[in-house]
C-alpha cells in the first residue's frame, strides 16, 4: 500500500492544473461524468490537503504508466489516479461520497475501479481527458 495527499474539494484533478465537477449518483456509482470546470476555492493550503492510501495498483502497457485507487480518511471517501511511467500523477478523481475504491482492473486501455460496495466505474483512458 501507499500513500499520497489530494485537495480535500470532489472533483477531477489534472496535472496541468484542470479542476472539474465529478457527476455521479454516491456509493451506487451506477453513472459517472465529468462536469463543468472550476476553480476551487482556496489557496493551496497544507491544511486543505488530505492523506489518501492506494488499495491497489495496474500497470498499462509499457510506457503507458498506471492506475491506482483507495480511500481518503472519512469512511465514505474514494479516488481513482493515473499516473505516468515514473509514477507521478497525471490526474485524479477524488469523491467523497463514493466509498472507498478497493479494487482496479485493466483490460486494454479500459480501467474499472470498484469500491467496497462492489459498485465500478469504467473510464476509458484513450479518451482525452482520460490520456496521459
Amino acid at each position: 500500500m501507499r500513500s499520497g495527499s489530494v485537495p480535500y474539494v470532489e472533483g477531477f484533478f489534472h496535472a496541468d492544473g484542470t479542476v472539474r465537477q465529478v457527476d455521479y449518483d454516491r456509493q451506487q456509482l451506477s453513472s459517472f461524468g465529468l462536469g463543468s470546470p472550476f476553480t476551487p476555492d482556496w489557496d493551496y493550503d497544507p491544511h486543505d490537503l488530505v492523506d489518501v492510501d492506494w488499495a491497489e495498483r495496474a500497470f498499462l502497457a509499457p510506457g503507458q504508466g498506471s492506475v491506482c485507487c483507495g480511500e481518503g480518511p472519512m469512511g465514505a471517501d474514494g479516488f481513482f489516479a493515473r499516473l505516468d511511467p515514473d509514477g507521478v500523477p497525471v490526474w485524479v478523481v477524488f469523491m467523497t461520497n463514493s466509498n472507498p475504491f478497493l479494487h482496479v482492473r485493466v483490460d486494454g486501455m479500459l480501467a474499472s475501479f470498484t469500491n467496497n460496495l462492489d459498485r465500478s466505474v469504467v473510464i476509458d483512458l484513450e479518451l482525452p481527458d482520460f490520456a496521459a
